[in-house]
């Protein structure tokens, strides 16, 4: 089996940054993401849960596929949200089966 070099990014972010994410994600390109509710976790700030009452409490991940040029942009557009805004970001390499989809 073939396989190729890509990367993965993916963050958890606070639903109100929810558009704003993912503007940065349509604009470099990236082709491929999901976005998943995400029920609870910990952080800094202590554990949290998705029946919290605040919107602001609840958290998303959104996992993106890419070429390593689009998750260099990715990580770049996002730099600015997250200086206003709580939230984890990584990137990590991949193998993917058909490149052209990236």
């Amino acid at each position: 089996m073939q396989t190729y070099g890509a990367k993965k990014v993916e963050m958890f972010i606070e639903k109100p940054q929810l558009k704003q994410v993912m503007k940065v994600i349509e604009d470099t390109g990236a082709k491929r993401y999901t976005v998943i509710p995400a029920l609870e976790g910990r952080g800094l700030d202590g554990a949290w849960h998705d029946d919290m009452p605040v919107d602001a409490q609840h958290m998303v991940q959104v996992v993106v596929l890419t070429s390593a040029k689009k998750a260099d942009a990715i990580l770049e557009g996002l730099a600015p949200i997250l200086e206003s805004w709580p939230g984890v970001v990584c990137a990590s390499d991949i193998q993917v089966m058909r490149p052209e989809r990236f």
